[in-house]
């Protein structure tokens, strides 16, 4: 595999972040801001865009090769199959040159049309199968908008079988979801099988909602009809992978267990230990301001902290959310996430107090923070730990969109560098966060 830009990729002309993805754009954007509020460094969100885009060469960054899917077993190419048949079906029954009363009408679904018809004639990830799924459900709901539209536009009212159908995938997530006991091998196996089973569950839950309403004249507005009726699609889709992939690591366990109650006491108790160890880490590192008498302006500490603090911010609401919803087998990991976060933010205080990191950024610097960065991932995925490849995952996707970033000419190039650098720090710190979780799960 080559080195991805989100998680699920899939061209570079037709790309969607994931929520991570868009977290890192947020950094990007706003993070040096975000930390001068709390830590009392001498700068601000005006001074950062001022700052001159990256000036060095495109292969800088160079390319990272994702390890082996750290999901426990072969997903099968037949739940892609099914989408994108289902996909260039809907798209082959909307006209090229659709025959609709309103031109103005016709010209944008027929230009919706070769969008939706590009999309799905796009390569998909290459990053982890499970990648190629999410880039499959969404080209699956843009060509169900587009049909949805187009039979709106010419006079078809789906609201009752819309209806319907959400009433009958939201019957079968509940189903679903309620017989999830976490049958698997062991409590770590279950922690990542499941964890893209719930975050399936999570993604129909939000698309079979009505937040998107069949109106009661789709003549007059088609795009909201279709937006509606692509929302269902993806809803049903996202119920369709979920019970395949349960069922595609099930078959491949002749003898699997219910591991719920571990799974339940694991997260609760790592719930707690990324609190703590969150507010331990803050109070020996000084507090929400460690360097407030100290001008890092310009610096590529500066950056660092700013990433390294919202990272961890990320991280932890992550794992609250993920218990309160009785997400088990996501939370586990989004603690084990939160723990590497909190241990890189540890270390990157420290080398900025050793005064490291407080150089003027350039190439060579670049270079240097890039080839320690995509050594760290790489001994992870040398170590055939499929946690740790799980909990690594952040950093694959940092180094991917740091160098989309720098090949397309927007960014930093101290964001660029500090940005690596702290997907050192993190990678570093993800083998003992690891065990740590094992430990709690067996």
């Amino acid at each position: 595999m080559t080195r991805g830009s989100d998680s699920c990729r899939e061209s570079s002309s037709h790309r969607k972040p994931s929520s991570r993805r868009r977290f890192l754009a947020g950094v990007a954007a706003a993070g040096a801001a975000a930390l001068a509020g709390c830590s009392g460094l001498p700068f601000t969100g005006d001074e950062e865009r001022r700052e001159a885009p990256a000036s060095i060469p495109s292969d800088a960054v160079g390319s990272v090769e994702w390890p082996a899917s750290p999901f426990p077993a072969a997903v099968p190419e037949s739940l892609a199959d099914v989408h994108e048949t289902r996909a260039r079906e809907m798209l082959d029954a909307v006209p090229s040159d659709p025959d609709v009363p309103n031109a103005a009408v016709a010209a944008r679904i027929g230009s919706e049309r070769e969008r939706a018809l590009q999309r799905a004639n796009a390569d998909v990830s290459d990053e982890w199968p499970v990648d190629a799924l999410s880039a499959w459900r969404r080209r699956r709901e843009d060509a169900a908008a587009v049909r949805g539209t187009y039979r709106a536009a010419t006079g078809t009212d789906d609201g009752s079988e819309l209806a319907a159908r959400r009433r009958a995938v939201r019957d079968d997530r509940g189903a679903l979801a309620t017989d999830l006991t976490y049958r698997a091998g062991s409590p770590t196996e279950a922690a990542l099988a499941y964890e893209p089973v719930e975050s399936l569950l999570g993604e129909c839950a939000r698309y079979v909602e009505p937040r998107v309403t069949y109106p009661a004249d789709p003549v007059a507005e088609p795009f909201r009809a279709g937006k509606a009726v692509g929302r269902v699609e993806r809803a049903v889709a996202a119920a369709a992978d979920a019970a395949g992939l349960r069922d595609a690591y099930l078959d491949e366990r002749e003898e699997a267990a219910p591991r719920w109650e571990p799974l339940v006491a694991a997260a609760e108790e790592l719930r707690g230990s990324v609190s703590r160890t969150r507010s331990t880490v803050r109070e020996r590192t000084g507090g929400e301001g460690p360097f407030v008498d100290e001008d890092l302006s310009g610096t590529v500490a500066q950056e660092l902290l700013a990433v390294s603090e919202l990272q961890i911010e990320s991280a932890v609401d992550d794992v609250e959310r993920a218990v309160d919803a009785d997400e088990y087998a996501t939370s586990v990991v989004a603690a084990g996430t939160a723990l590497a976060e909190t241990e890189a933010y540890r270390r990157a205080v420290d080398e900025i107090r050793d005064d490291e990191h407080r150089e003027t950024p350039s190439e060579s610097s670049v270079r240097s923070a890039a080839e320690r960065a995509r050594a760290a991932v790489d001994g992870i995925a040398a170590g055939d730990d499929p946690l740790a490849t799980r909990l690594v995952r952040p950093g694959l996707e940092t180094i991917g969109y740091v160098g989309d970033r720098v090949e397309q000419g927007y960014g930093s190039v101290r964001r660029a560098q500090a940005e690596l650098a702290y997907v050192d720090l993190y990678a570093s710190a993800v083998p003992a966060a690891a065990e740590f979780v094992r430990e709690r799960l067996e």
